[in-house]
């Protein structure tokens, strides 16, 4: 009779137990990132120069890069850099392949539906490039009849939609350096291209390209986020202002633009 008595409590002891596990496991927030602070993937396209881009020894190198390393110090959080289709980005970002983007990343409508952002850091522009002898160029108006090149799934593809209906062909290309390339050599009479990646080739490479004085669109640049991962973006915000107001920003800035173009 003991026996049973000793049994019948011990399975009432470990059925509580078990049913009170459930219960903690059902009512426990999903983990993000910054719950686990050990490590965050960050997505981004490394051959986007100065802002990221991979130096001779295939080094990462650039303004991002910098960003990226000064906010992984100040969170005390490893970062690990994964090089991304850009036209699959938010999508990847979406499906945790990794955990953010942190990648020259334009502010759009369409994006803000599907992601959640940062503050913005810099402001970018959409630019023209066309060689450095073309004369017919000179507004975007004049890209009537011609061959323009573009990355895929850029905001520089969007920039371009009210001409579409007026250029002869628009060629897309998976690296926007791939798209200057084909400009060079005359596959195509004009770019459209990111502002910062477009001048900082350009200034490698002045012999080669000038700049349309009219640009076709101002973005704002941040960090792309899931929107589920509200308390990642909002140290990630935190670290930014800091940033901005010791002169953190500043200083980034002027190594790699010769100014402080961040906001």
């Amino acid at each position: 009779m003991i026996n049973k008595r000793i049994k019948f409590i011990a399975l009432t002891l470990i059925s509580t137990v078990f049913i009170a596990g459930l219960s903690g496991c059902s009512t426990k927030k999903s983990e993000s990132p910054s719950d686990k602070q050990q490590k965050i993937v960050i997505g981004m396209d490394d051959s986007f120069p100065p802002m990221e881009f991979r130096d001779s020894s295939n080094n990462l190198q650039g303004f991002d890069i910098d960003l990226a390393n000064e906010i992984s110090k100040r969170l005390n959080i490893k970062f690990e850099f994964m090089p991304t289709d850009w036209n699959g980005v938010i999508q990847s970002l979406n499906a945790k392949r990794f955990d953010i983007i942190l990648s020259s990343l334009s502010v759009t409508p369409e994006r803000e539906q599907q992601i959640a952002f940062s503050k913005p850091y810099l402001q970018g522009n959409q630019i023209v490039v066309v060689s450095k002898n073309n004369t017919d160029i000179n507004v975007p108006e004049d890209l009537k009849g011609k061959i323009v090149g573009v990355q895929l799934g850029s905001t520089s593809e969007a920039a371009m939609k009210p001409l579409v209906g007026t250029i002869k062909e628009v060629k897309k290309y998976e690296k926007n350096t791939e798209a200057l390339e084909d400009l060079a050599i005359g596959r195509t009479q004009a770019v459209v291209v990111d502002e910062l990646v477009g001048r900082y080739y350009i200034k490698e490479h002045s012999d080669k390209y000038r700049v349309l004085s009219q640009s076709l669109s101002k973005e704002p640049i941040a960090i792309g986020f899931r929107k589920e991962d509200t308390v990642l973006k909002d140290k990630f915000d935190k670290v930014l202002d800091e940033m901005q107001k010791d002169g953190t920003m500043e200083s980034i800035s002027k190594k790699w633009f010769g100014e402080n173009i961040t906001k």
